[in-house]
């Protein structure tokens, strides 16, 4: 297994333990009484994610420079986009990006989906970069964008986020 793989499957565990913290630290999040553990539901209101995925929008450009830049130590290039899902509302999920011509993003699905029926896990999608809700790449140990992922480190602790950054070995 390369680097770029190990470091993917790394920022995906990250994720998906992200999420599992967020659900066991706040339950009140949840519209569901059990949600699975890689899913988390945040409401549509929610002014700190709206902005994170406002700031994600603005800074899309950076994002393509730097997918197209490929300066060494640089790698998991992934965006988020929502997906309908069934009954209304949406569910955002990671792409794996292969190339972007003229703004749009061709990549694959990189995380399971546990609503909506658009898309699965592995499956091959085009994405128009008006219609991400976040990017994130990694520059060595550092994430590089990933705003709503941040929305979720902001809810922890001072000392939850130290133990988990240290336990990761990755920075903000």
């Amino acid at each position: 297994m390369n680097d770029s793989h190990r470091t993917k499957r790394r920022v995906r565990a990250f994720i998906i333990i992200l999420t599992a913290f967020v659900l066991l630290t706040f339950p009140g999040c949840s519209r569901q009484a059990k949600e699975p553990e890689n899913y988390t539901h945040v409401d549509s209101e929610d002014a700190a994610m709206n902005a994170a995925i406002a700031k994600a929008k603005a800074t899309s450009a950076d994002f393509v420079r730097a997918f197209h830049a490929q300066k060494p130590g640089t790698t998991n290039f992934s965006v988020k986009k929502p997906y309908p899902v069934p009954g209304g509302g949406q569910e955002h999920m990671w792409i794996d990006v292969l190339s972007e011509s003229n703004g749009v993003i061709e990549g694959q699905i990189d995380n399971d989906a546990e609503e909506t029926k658009a898309v699965k896990l592995g499956q091959k999608v085009s994405v128009k970069i008006e219609e991400i809700s976040d990017w994130f790449y990694m520059d060595g140990k550092k994430i590089i964008g990933g705003y709503t992922i941040r929305y979720f480190i902001d809810k922890m602790s001072p000392k939850e986020r130290e133990t988990y950054l240290k336990q990761t070995g990755w920075e903000l």
